[in-house]
């Protein structure tokens, strides 16, 4: 089981208020931007928007706020929250709603021990076979087909991770025709392959050639963009071969798999540009920790201390605290709004993954842009480095965890060598 600190949180402010059980919606909102001024929740302070969850007796004077109307105040919240493993730092009230603001370095700790102990365990899952889950017969020249082949692996992760799917262990079966059944299975529809241009599904180009053009179109993205050396040497082409694969499952992943895919089929479209944006940054990461590595070997910086000596405090950027909250916390919720499993309903969706990073990577690159990760080692300038250092490990874990479950490989599993010799990286 993963420990998802956000939703525990949620469920001490509804214990706060006397409600035990699970409740879904957004009456506890978790925010996701302009953290520094709104806070990192909210909730209603009315009598009417919690009606439905509270006692009718203790809500009788709706002129009063939620707070009133239950005996209890903003001290009391927050002393209560101090045995959370998200304590609260302040409160504020914002018209109707009551924001709170998390006490950051205790949360970053919290983020950064828990997700070590997340990204193992996810792995260690994902190492299960899963016999569940089936699919129709496959073309394999057929981009529509290579997209069924794509989301049938992902939702084999997914289900290792899901503890519904271990509960109720359903039968999946993934087929692209909407009439497709399989007895005693779930049936999850993927979407066609449609060609942009003209609307229809896509037959003349096969899946083989639509992995070339992505070839090629990250290799001008490569030259023109991010600078990088065409090399003609074989090991070059593999690691280009490895990135256009892997630009092909991210685009026919990105899209909620029952619905259906327009693709544009040049090299010029910029199609590419998404995942080649997200494996440039996770070669940024794995840069920035290599170099790190290599400085401490020779003696230039000290070793890393353990966590419980990093002076968490000094992470006061706002970008880092966005990307601890957002993502390194937020991994296990994620995971858990991938999958919808009940007797009623069956539902993968890895198209949240892609978001999530494409989301995390375009924090972290412009993160990237306005802090120098990596000092001079000086003594006044090394906690802050060892602490970014942390930070950064627990990122680059989680988005090479995230790469995984959709089966893309990491810059670092796929030819490094020839990124680091080509990318002229600021570190």
């Amino acid at each position: 089981m993963m420990d998802d600190e956000l939703d525990k949180f949620s469920s001490n402010v509804f214990k706060f208020f006397g409600i035990d059980k699970e409740v879904k919606g957004l009456l506890v909102k978790k925010h996701s931007n302009n953290l520094q001024i709104l806070g990192d929740y909210s909730f209603p302070n009315t009598v009417k928007s919690w009606s439905e969850l509270l006692n009718s007796k203790v809500l009788q004077n709706v002129s009063e706020t939620l707070l009133q109307c239950l005996k209890k105040d903003i001290d009391s919240l927050l002393q209560e929250s101090k045995s959370w493993a998200l304590p609260i730092k302040k409160v504020i009230e914002i018209k109707d709603r009551v924001h709170i603001f998390l006490e950051r370095p205790l949360a970053i700790r919290t983020a950064l021990s828990q997700s070590i102990k997340t990204n193992e365990n996810i792995l260690n899952k994902l190492n299960k076979v899963i016999s569940l889950v089936e699919h129709e017969s496959l073309n394999s020249s057929c981009i529509t087909s290579l997209r069924l082949r794509y989301t049938v692996k992902v939702i084999e992760n997914l289900y290792c991770l899901n503890e519904k799917c271990s509960d109720i262990k359903p039968k999946v079966y993934v087929t692209t025709r909407s009439t497709g059944k399989c007895e005693g299975s779930r049936v999850i529809l993927c979407g066609a392959v449609l060609n942009a241009k003209t609307g229809t599904k896509e037959s003349s180009i096969s899946a083989e050639e639509l992995i070339s053009i992505r070839q090629d179109e990250l290799t001008l993205i490569a030259q023109h963009k991010y600078g990088v050396r065409v090399s003609t040497d074989s090991k070059w082409k593999e690691f280009i071969a490895h990135l256009g694969e892997s630009a092909v499952a991210f685009e026919l992943l990105q899209i909620r798999p029952s619905s259906s895919i327009k693709i544009h089929f040049d090299a010029s479209s910029g199609s590419s540009k998404g995942v080649a944006f997200i494996l440039y940054n996770c070669a940024r990461l794995e840069t920035i920790i290599r170099t790190f590595n290599e400085k401490v070997n020779e003696g230039s910086y000290p070793l890393l201390p353990d966590l419980d000596e990093i002076q968490i405090s000094l992470l006061t950027h706002e970008d880092e605290w966005c990307l601890v909250f957002n993502y390194i916390l937020g991994l296990p919720a994620l995971l858990k709004i991938c999958v919808e499993v009940s007797n009623e309903r069956c539902e993968f969706r890895p198209h949240l993954i892609c978001a999530y990073l494409n989301s995390m990577v375009k924090v972290f690159s412009q993160y990237y842009r306005k802090v120098r990760i990596l000092t001079e080692p000086r003594k006044h300038l090394l906690p802050v480095m060892f602490a970014r250092i942390y930070m950064l490990k627990s990122l680059n874990d989680t988005l090479k965890t995230c790469l995984r479950l959709l089966n893309i490989k990491s810059v670092s599993q796929m030819y490094f060598y020839f990124l680091l010799q080509s990318l002229i990286l600021r570190v």
